[in-house]
């Protein structure tokens, strides 16, 4: 399901439908590059809906796809190193791993 959608300033890396969550908000990651957090419906545990990519930093697919793939390498050596596995981490690497359907 993995996509990255374009508007007029940004590029939206959508990991996850809309439908799934009951309340959304959006955390600054870097510059450039937010995530929006949502709360899956009927639970208190919260997934990624999407990456949001400013396009003064990232100007093609390309980028985006580079920057994840290091984002995510990063933190699940991170995770792996410290033994730490929360659910953030985890769902990056569920995200790692479909990193190759990016079209």
């Amino acid at each position: 399901m993995p996509r990255i959608d374009e508007d007029k300033s940004v590029w939206r890396y959508r990991y996850r439908s809309i439908t799934e969550f009951d309340k959304l908000k959006v955390n600054d990651v870097e510059r450039g590059v937010k995530v929006t957090l949502g709360r899956f419906k009927g639970t208190y545990r919260w997934g990624i809906l999407n990456f949001i990519f400013e396009k003064e930093r990232f100007k093609t697919c390309e980028q985006i796809s580079g920057w994840i793939e290091q984002h995510v390498k990063t933190e699940t050596r991170t995770a792996m190193d410290h033994k730490v596995w929360n659910e953030y981490r985890k769902m990056l690497f569920q995200l790692y791993m479909e990193i190759s359907h990016i079209s």
